[in-house]
């Protein structure tokens, strides 16, 4: 270091600054390292969706519902995760990530989400499963109505539909 400024002394023992050229091959030559890298589990990836997706406070609020209806149709051709927003009335809208794999039928995907679902709103609401493939969640008595919004469903294959009951 010489005065306040720092200075990459080269090969030949004089002091030079960083070619240019130089710091775009290693930013090449990391890219192209991190890109080798291996998928990590879904997941992993779910503690990251919320960051890829619009704030919830921003985003318009949907209609509420004392009933929905989630349908589920085909097994999952790809690991993935499928996101909901649930918005209670007055109180904040919650995102819940239900991890896919790879195999899994319309009916493990349905108790999956059923369970998930119905965790996260707690008692004053029951979530069953109706058919095998469809979930239905209910307000108990007295509940506040709510929604339930489909965010994202990356598990090729799954189609998911959403619907007030």
């Amino acid at each position: 270091m010489q005065g306040s400024r720092w200075v990459v002394s080269s090969a030949n023992g004089g002091a030079s600054s960083m070619n240019p050229q130089a710091i775009r091959n290693t930013l090449v030559a990391v890219l192209v390292a991190i890109c080798a890298l291996p998928a990590a589990p879904a997941p992993v990836h779910a503690q990251f969706s919320p960051l890829l997706m619009p704030k919830a406070d921003q985003a318009p609020r949907p209609e509420p519902a004392d009933r929905w209806r989630l349908e589920f149709s085909d097994a999952a051709d790809s690991d993935g995760i499928i996101s909901f927003r649930l918005w209670v009335h007055e109180e904040s809208p919650m995102h819940v990530d239900i991890p896919i794999r790879k195999g899994e039928s319309n009916v493990d995907i349905a108790i999956a989400v059923r369970d998930a679902l119905g965790g996260r709103l707690g008692n004053r609401y029951t979530a069953v499963l109706v058919g095998g493939e469809e979930v239905v969640i209910t307000a108990r008595r007295g509940s506040p109505r709510f929604t339930v919004e489909l965010l994202r469903d990356a598990a090729r294959d799954v189609d998911v539909d959403v619907e007030r009951d």
